[in-house]
């Protein structure tokens, strides 16, 4: 089934309308149109009164310019841009300044640029141009300049001014030619780096700027490392300083450095100080003075030090030669003190230090700085170990006329003055050196392998004996010493030594607070060893035991052809061996004793016969040659 619907009429039948519109809607659409169509009059009217002036409230670059034509904006603006074109940059460093004039980097103002972009505003478009007409009556506005620089320029300037400016830093310098003597002079100067882009930024905004302005360039600098006076003084102090020889003196010498030496020896050196912070002063070094004067002065000025001596007497002030038991008390004896001086020595490091203060001073002449040496023994310290007493003493002797008399008395005089200090050791062997015939010994009486032979410096043990001897009653620390193998009938039994270089050897140890002096004396027929000292002991003591433990000797028999058959000769007599004990007993000045009980083993002496082999001679008319006792030889 099909409904059909009658529209709806909503409009009262009985009210007008206009034009097909009801009357209250009507009216609102009349009063738009009414506001519409004034606005747009006063649009047209707005339009009409701004055509070709600028806006309201307008300026450029600070200047009202509002309601003027092309040309007022014109006539406004060109005197501005002639005289913003004359408008410097200056650039101030220190003392220096640089100008910068705007055409010299293409600086312009555009007029027609500018007159447009006054004229520009509120005709840009619509809408926006109806706000900016209407709000320009309110809102001022101010249109820069249109300006123009050439970049490339600008930046021109800027590396130039920096290249002007910008310096290394240079310390200063002082110097002179070793050659030509002349004083050369290099001044100092202080960092400056230029900061190129601010420089830039500082010109482009100075330059847009309007008026001339001065302004900092902007650096990075320091201080001028040395004051100029500072390094002018040093140059004349150091031409001064070379100008002539400088004479150094003492006592006995002298040493003259010229001035190509002085160039050599003077260093300039920078230090803290000056009125900069730092400056350059002249010196001479340590190592200077040894490379220029080392091979001359250590030697030219050399004083050297001589000890202090000791004199006593040879001769003791009493003999003692006991063979047996006995015992030995110290005797005042006057041991005198002679020389003694410091000695002088070259020392390049107060060298140094003198020739800094003359070279400085421009001194010509000057006694040389000199450091003392003392000698190992001064008068001073010798007084203090000054021996007091003949703290041990002994005699041995022997045949005159013999050869090992001469070694014996040649020992003695090497050995007679030795100076043995306190915590020293005294060693014949070290003394004397090897005994040999280039130094004067003769063949004597050796003990080589169980026979008596001739070697150079032969007897002299009994030299060894009479030291040792002496030591036993001086009380001293007894080190090295070694007894015969045979005994000996002059030599005290089993308190006696042998000599052999370098092996066996006569050694003690100075145990005493003073020095010890070692004296010996001689005659045809003894040796004396005195040992002056300050004594430790109030006496010493020797105890010989009797002889135990004796042995047999043999007998060799050999052939010989110096002797005619049926004829014999006893080579070497023999001894028998034993043992004996020898006790010293040291008592003390400090309280107390010191025993010691010295054992020897004395070795049976072989007895040689040799017996002849050769045809006796036709003649009975010769005699034979006996040998020497053996008891007259020793060991070396």
């Amino acid at each position: 089934m099909t409904t059909t619907t009658s529209p709806t009429n909503t409009t009262d039948p009985g009210k007008p309308t206009l034009l097909g519109v009801p009357r209250p809607a009507g009216i609102a659409l009349i009063a738009l149109a009414t506001v519409v169509g004034v606005a747009l009059l006063g649009l047209a009217i707005l339009w009409f009164v701004q055509r070709g002036v600028v806006l309201p409230n307008t300026s450029v670059d600070g200047v009202d310019v509002s309601g003027m034509d092309e040309q007022q904006l014109r006539d406004t603006l060109e005197p501005i841009a002639t005289s913003r074109s004359t408008d410097t940059v200056t650039f101030v460093f220190e003392d220096r300044s640089f100008t910068l004039e705007p055409e010299d980097v293409g600086y312009a103002i555009d007029i027609d640029g500018s007159v447009a972009a006054a004229l520009g505003r509120g005709r840009e478009g619509l809408p926006g141009d109806i706000t900016t007409r209407i709000r320009s009556y309110q809102d001022a506005v101010d249109i820069p300049l249109e300006e123009t620089i050439d970049g490339a320029a600008l930046d021109g300037f800027v590396v130039e001014l920096a290249a002007e400016l910008d310096q290394d830093e240079i310390r200063g310098e002082v110097s002179a030619d070793p050659e030509t003597l002349e004083v050369e002079l290099v001044r100092s100067q202080p960092l400056i780096e230029i900061d190129r882009t601010q420089l830039r930024e500082r010109a482009l905004e100075a330059l847009l700027a309007e008026g001339s302005e001065e302004l900092e360039v902007p650096a990075e600098t320091t201080r001028q490392p040395i004051a100029n006076a500072e390094l002018d003084a040093l140059a004349a102090q150091l031409r001064d300083a070379i100008e002539d020889d400088l004479v150094l003196r003492s006592d006995d010498a002298e040493l003259v450095l010229t001035p190509r030496d002085l160039v050599e020896l003077i260093e300039v050196t920078e230090v803290e100080g000056g009125d900069t912070g730092t400056t350059l002063i002249l010196r001479v070094t340590e190592d200077t003075v040894e490379q220029v004067m080392g091979d001359v002065a250590p030697d030219r000025f050399a004083v050297s030090p001589q000890n202090a001596t000791y004199t006593a007497s040879r001769t003791p002030p009493s003999t003692f030669d006991i063979q047996g038991s006995g015992s030995y008390s110290p005797v005042a004896a006057s041991v005198a003190i002679e020389g003694g001086r410091i000695g002088k020595a070259f020392d390049a490091e107060v060298a140094a230090e003198q020739l800094t203060e003359l070279v400085r001073a421009g001194t010509r002449e000057a006694g040389i700085r000199l450091v003392d040496v003392e000698p190992d023994l001064s008068p001073e310290r010798a007084e203090e170990l000054r021996p007091t007493h003949a703290i041990g003493t002994f005699t041995t002797y022997y045949q005159a006329g013999q050869v090992r008399n001469q070694n014996i008395q040649l020992l003695a005089d090497t050995i007679d003055g030795t100076l043995v200090m306190p915590g020293e050791q005294f060693s014949i062997n070290e003394i004397s050196g090897e005994r040999s015939c280039e130094k004067g010994y003769q063949p004597a009486g050796t003990i080589v392998q169980g026979e008596l032979v001739d070697t150079c410096g032969g007897g002299t043990s009994q030299f060894g004996t009479t030291t040792f001897n002496a030591a036993f009653f001086a009380g001293v620390q007894l080190d090295q010493w070694r007894a015969h193998s045979w005994y000996i009938s002059r030599y005290p039994m089993g308190r006696e030594a042998t000599l052999s270089f370098p092996v066996l050897d006569v050694v003690f140890t100075n145990t005493t607070d003073g020095a010890i002096l070692v004296k010996t004396a001689h005659t045809s027929t003894s040796v004396t060893v005195t040992l002056y000292g300050q004594p430790i002991a109030d006496s010493v003591s020797a105890s010989h035991g009797s002889p135990f433990n004796e042995r047999s000797f043999s007998t060799e028999e050999r052939t010989t052809s110096e002797l005619p058959r049926g004829q014999e000769r006893v080579v070497q007599a023999g001894t028998n061996g034993f043992t004996v004990d020898v006790v010293r007993e040291v008592s003390l000045r400090s309280g107390g004793t010191d025993s010691q009980t010295i054992r020897t083993v004395y070795v049976p002496q072989t007895r040689i016969i040799e017996e002849g082999t050769a045809t006796p001679p036709s003649s009975a008319d010769e005699d034979d040659e006996d040998d020497e006792d053996d008891e007259d030889e020793d060991d070396d």
